[in-house]
């Protein structure tokens, strides 16, 4: 019996969940946006924003982070705050 085969197991289930953990805390962070301001507008600037801030710091920064659908639509969603949560992430070595 090997140990790891416990840790391979519990891995590959935390690589499921990480993604829904991802897109529950962009909507929370969506949904929050949406009820402080009121503004749809302001939250589609937010997105835009998010989604050129995931490219520049793709050329500049960090080009080991992907650009994939999941992270567009996390920063399409979360915007700024989004585009900070991916980033945490890759830096950390926690998802991307």
């Amino acid at each position: 019996m090997r140990a790891s085969c416990g840790d391979e197991a519990h891995e590959e289930g935390w690589n499921f969940v990480e993604p829904i953990i991802l897109i529950v805390l962009v909507v929370l962070v969506v949904l929050v946006l949406l009820g402080r301001s009121g503004s749809l507008s302001g939250l589609v600037v937010n997105g835009i924003v998010g989604v050129v801030l995931l490219f520049v710091t793709n050329l500049f920064l960090a080009d080991d982070l992907p650009i994939n659908l999941l992270t567009i639509i996390i920063c399409a969603l979360g915007g700024v705050v989004g585009w900070l949560i991916i980033l945490a992430l890759h830096v950390l070595g926690i998802a991307f």
